[in-house]
């Protein structure tokens, strides 16, 4: 799989913050309130805390080359989740903005997003197009889809009938098979094998050096294998960031101690 040379790729954090609300009932609250501010033309000021918000994402800034496997890694709730799924365009930052140019694959461990009733065929073309690709691009790609997935029994089967493993790994093969130029990976690489593992970043070093890739992951070894660059999260904040990954990881378990 080639990428096309001449399509410019393009991620840059400007400034990114994000907000949450520890409490349920005052979260929608202040969800309600800000619509009706929208709804009369006042833009609601996301700058400030409101009681029980807090930053998942802080002020976060930082440009990607084309490339780089970048390695986020940070305690739980450091904000290493939260922003992939503003990359990935599934919550809108409060401030600040993500430059991203080129297309955009994502694997996120909040869920692949098959459609258990319909056969593992049927949701290879439709998460395939959600993805970017054209019906023919899909075509072409098959083979390589169902091979690297290894789903090639169950082609026809419902996908509720996938174990959770096979899932990751046809959710791994369609959104490598979109050839992206931005690939967001999320904790969802841990569900495989190891032998699956290796496989992976044996497939990301091989076809993904023009692409951008942010990999979040508590595994450190598919850290160090996968990355040429580091960043330590802590409450939503960069406290690291370094091409040295070998010393990234002995930060962060400084940190966690």
């Amino acid at each position: 799989m080639s990428h096309d040379p001449t399509r410019q790729i393009n991620l840059s954090i400007n400034d990114v913050s994000k907000k949450f609300c520890k409490n349920l009932k005052r979260s929608l609250v202040y969800g309600i309130l800000d619509v009706v501010k929208s709804s009369l033309g006042i833009r609601p000021d996301t700058k400030i805390l409101r009681k029980d918000e807090f930053w998942a994402v802080n002020n976060l800034s930082i440009d990607v080359d084309k490339g780089d496997v970048l390695g986020v890694v940070g305690k739980n709730g450091s904000g290493k989740t939260t922003l992939l799924r503003m990359l990935a365009g599934i919550l809108p930052p409060d401030t600040g903005s993500a430059k991203i140019t080129g297309r955009l694959s994502s694997l996120l461990s909040m869920g692949i997003g098959f459609h258990p009733y319909m056969t593992v065929l049927e949701n290879i073309y439709i998460n395939g197009t959600v993805m970017g690709m054209r019906r023919r691009e899909i075509d072409e790609r098959l083979d390589y889809i169902v091979s690297f997935s290894g789903v090639g029994d169950f082609i026809h089967a419902p996908a509720g009938a996938l174990s959770t493993g096979m899932n990751v790994r046809l959710g791994f093969s369609i959104a490598l098979a979109v050839q992206p130029d931005i690939f967001l990976i999320d904790e969802v690489l841990s569900v495989g094998d190891q032998s699956f593992r290796k496989r992976c970043v044996e497939e990301i070093k091989n076809n993904c050096k023009q692409t951008i890739v942010i990999f979040v992951s508590h595994n450190m070894d598919m850290i160090r294998q996968l990355c040429n660059r580091i960043i330590v999260m802590e409450k939503g904040v960069i406290v690291y960031d370094g091409k040295n990954v070998a010393e990234g990881v002995q930060f962060y378990d400084s940190q966690k101690n």
